[in-house]
């Protein structure tokens, strides 16, 4: 199981609103998550980001979008308590988030196929000996060949060029993805409509370039 590191918890939040949180019906906990699945079935399309970070790309694709489902995880909860405020404030119905960290959540994921899979800035971890703590490694990418199909779409955002290696790489050597050659660079982040994040703001102004990545399924 991978460890996470930091705080989890926004400073100064009440016990009461972590209640209200985890008794929100769209915030799905350990618990709530096992009978996600009976919820969904009006649902044709899933799409699922990991590490939604304080929600901004998650909200605005499922306001836009009321006919599929999205499911975000992450599990600090700063982000969880704007999606929470969000949802109630626009009445979404398609909208499911959990603090579970992905590797956590998969095991209730089997026999779910996403068609779209998105991974906005996940941390870089950038001193050498904690690039061990990255996401995106082999056995990531492993459990994406479970939960994907050939018109499955995966997109990454980085703005750190060695973690940048590292996921080129690390799709590479999987045989079930490729990067897409006809949709590339930040025409991903136009073509698929991405939301402005608090990342991707921090690395324009710190005139960071940032990488947009686009891996498709290979066919079988």
């Amino acid at each position: 199981m991978l460890n996470f590191y930091g705080r989890k918890y926004p400073r100064n939040i009440k016990n009461d609103q972590l209640k209200e949180l985890y008794d929100f019906k769209f915030f799905l906990d350990k618990s709530k998550i096992k009978t996600f699945k009976t919820k969904t079935k009006k649902f044709e399309t899933f799409n699922l980001e990991i590490g939604f970070g304080f929600g901004e790309n998650i909200f605005a694709q499922s306001a836009k979008n009321d006919k599929d489902l999205f499911l975000g995880c992450d599990p600090y909860l700063s982000g969880s308590f704007n999606l929470k405020k969000d949802i109630k404030t626009f009445s979404l119905k398609n909208l499911f988030f959990t603090n579970l960290g992905f590797l956590e959540l998969f095991e209730f994921l089997k026999n779910t196929i996403f068609t779209k899979i998105v991974i906005l800035f996940p941390d870089p971890w950038p001193k050498k000996r904690h690039k061990k703590r990255r996401l995106i490694n082999s056995s990531f990418v492993s459990l994406l060949e479970l939960i994907t199909f050939e018109k499955t779409k995966i997109i990454v955002a980085t703005d750190h060029e060695d973690y940048l290696s590292q996921i080129l790489y690390e799709f590479y050597k999987s045989k079930s993805f490729e990067l897409s050659t006809e949709v590339i660079g930040y025409e991903v982040y136009t073509c698929f409509d991405i939301s402005l994040t608090k990342y991707h703001k921090k690395a324009k102004k710190s005139n960071k370039r940032v990488y947009f990545l686009l891996f498709e399924k290979k066919k079988s």
